[in-house]
């Protein structure tokens, strides 16, 4: 394994566009010798990231580069803004969004690493409109545990 440096507006895009809404990986298994990946995410106003979900065996850490997301940990809901930082453990129910009327951008790092993966296959799985059983097969590969979103009070 040997240092990794990315500049700016560098990495490899798997989802969106270099100047709008999208995903960018940073460092992936292959780099860090599987122990993290960590991916840049630019959301648009009102865009989901990812809804509640939790994970067996992986951790995941957020930062908030630019703008404001919406982080559900647990039946917290936290308004995380440019600095913020949240470690959620495996286990931990959680998603996010973007309620805010501007764009925001978040670190996300993920350990172990290859959480990446199902970003991509996810995309590659919906552009040939997949069935739900291989959404469900899919999830379940990659340690992604889908939960019923809290009724709204």
């Amino acid at each position: 394994m040997k240092a990794v440096i990315v500049a700016p507006g560098e990495g490899r895009l798997i989802a969106g566009s270099s100047t709008g809404a999208g995903i960018t990986v940073k460092a992936s298994e292959t780099e860090t010798g599987d122990l993290y990946s960590i991916w840049e995410g630019r959301m648009d106003p009102g865009m989901v990231g990812a809804g509640p979900h939790y994970h067996h065996g992986r951790d995941e850490f957020f930062y908030v580069l630019e703008g404001e997301v919406v982080l559900r940990i647990g039946e917290e809901c936290h308004i995380a803004g440019a600095g913020a930082f949240a470690f959620v453990p495996r286990e931990t129910i959680h998603a996010f969004h973007n309620a805010s009327s501007e764009r925001a951008t978040i670190l996300v790092v993920h350990h172990p690493a290859g959480f990446e993966r199902y970003i991509e296959e996810t995309l590659h799985l919906a552009a040939r409109n997949g069935t739900s059983e291989e959404r469900t097969a899919l999830a379940a590969r990659f340690d992604m545990i889908p939960v019923p979103a809290a009724p709204e009070t």
